[in-house]
């Protein structure tokens, strides 16, 4: 009975985790295995005698922000943005006063970006842009003549929004850097457009007092290319855009020389 108890025993304490180091510390190793658990490398080491010993290693979690972006935030990025500003113009004194309230500047742009380090990014988009002009003088009409584009009053002076607008095609690419942190950004670029279309819309009461519109429908002698270069400003979750094209917004000889200005709030 007592031997087959210390058999019992023996057995017992041969079980896996319950296994003493061995004394002898010139015992041979006969085979050495190793699995990995929760973060956690384990190695079973089994010993002439019969004895297993078992070691575990442990590395210390990186909480840093490097592995954080490299596990989490890989180098390459696509998605979809939605500018939503306002458009101004500068340039010629005799142009029509821009009201910004209603001179929309909406925007709707695929980008890529690369994550060049940390701190500098490499950011491309591809999008759709619309020029809105909303003129301060509502009973003010832009009219397409054969040598160019003209204002005049309406006749009927009852005149209640008036504006011309264009949509352009768009691609642009901008460097950028960013803190640390990743709480302010900072990026400035190029940009390239192509017009696809563009009319002229005037609202005004008639002689019953209902409301009457009329379209200058085409191109307003608006420039088929635009260039020009493009800032962005992010502070935490708030992102700001600032566009300026380098070319006049209506063709040669064909409207005021004026140059567009757009700002607005990244969505």
């Amino acid at each position: 009975m007592k031997t087959t108890i210390i058999t019992l025993a023996l057995s017992f304490l041969a079980i896996p985790g319950f296994a003493q180091e061995p004394e002898n510390e010139e015992l041979l190793t006969l085979k050495t295995k190793s699995f990995r658990i929760f973060e956690t490398d384990v190695v079973v080491t089994t010993n002439t005698d019969g004895t297993k010993s078992w070691e575990f290693i442990s590395e210390p979690i990186d909480y840093s922000l490097e592995k954080y972006q490299k596990k989490y935030n890989p180098r390459h990025d696509t998605g979809l943005t939605f500018d939503i500003g306002i458009n101004t113009w500068t340039g010629d004194g005799d142009a029509p006063a821009i009201k910004p309230w209603g001179s929309w500047n909406p925007a709707l742009n695929f980008f890529y970006k690369y994550r060049a380090s940390r701190n500098f990014h490499l950011k491309s988009t591809l999008g759709v842009s619309w020029y809105n002009f909303k003129f301060e003088n509502r009973n003010l009409q832009a009219l397409r003549g054969d040598n160019g584009l003209y204002f005049e009053e309406h006749p009927s002076g009852s005149g209640t929004k008036s504006k011309i607008a264009a949509s352009y095609l768009n691609v642009n690419l901008i460097p950028t850097i960013r803190s640390n942190s990743g709480n302010f950004t900072f990026g400035v670029g190029p940009y390239m457009g192509y017009r696809l279309g563009g009319r002229g819309k005037f609202v005004y009461n008639d002689e019953n007092g209902n409301r009457a519109k009329e379209f200058q429908l085409g191109n307003m002698y608006a420039t088929d290319f635009r260039y020009g270069l493009r800032a962005e400003v992010g502070v935490a979750d708030v992102k700001l855009y600032f566009n300026y094209d380098f070319n006049e917004t209506f063709q040669e000889n064909k409207g005021p020389k004026v140059n567009a200005i757009s700002f607005g709030i990244i969505l």
